[in-house]
This record gives C-alpha cells, structure tokens and sequence, in this order.
C-alpha cells in the first residue's frame, strides 16, 4: 500500500503537470511568456522528487494526495494564465518538500 501511495502521487504529479503544459500548449506568447518560468521549476522538482519517491520508501501521506487531486482540480478550472502561473508555483513547492 505504502508503496502504491507513492506511486500514486507521482502519477497525480504528473497529471497536474501535463495539464499545465495544455495551458501552456494553448497560451499566446505573452502567456506563455508568464507560464514558462513556473512550469519549468515545477518540472525540474518533479525529477527530483520522483527519484526521491521511489528510493526513499513511503514519504507521502493521504493528505498528500488530497492536496495534489485538489490542485489538478484548480488547473484544470484555472481561469486565466495567472492561475495556471500560480497552480504550477504551488506544484513546485507541494514536489520541493519531497526533492
């Protein structure tokens, strides 16, 4: 199970992710212009923290995961680029506790 819970987060990570880089995909050059430092950090710590995941054993916690379905959530409703600017900086940082 514990092993699974990582597992998990990792995926919901990279779910969160590979919605950012749609906006990003859809964004005009000044919106991407924005989005670009946020996603590039959040991806540079998912690396770490999937390496850290998966040789560490069991870091995450339920509530981990709550907070990343509750943050794919947000992108995907993001209304505008500095939602989507603000969902990638707070994805950076929900992946840098565990880099």
């Amino acid at each position: 199970m514990a092993d699974d819970q990582d597992r998990e987060f990792v995926r919901l990570a990279e779910a969160a992710l590979d919605a950012l880089f749609d906006q990003y995909a859809a964004a005009g050059p000044a919106e991407r212009w924005q989005l670009k430092p946020a996603i590039t950090k959040a991806t540079e710590e998912m690396t770490q923290a999937r390496l850290a995941l998966f040789k560490e054993g069991v870091l995450t916690t339920p509530e981990d995961l709550d907070a990343l379905r509750q943050l794919k959530r947000d992108i995907d409703h993001a209304a505008d680029v500095q939602a989507g600017v603000l969902a990638a900086v707070k994805l950076a940082a929900m992946l840098g506790v565990f880099a």
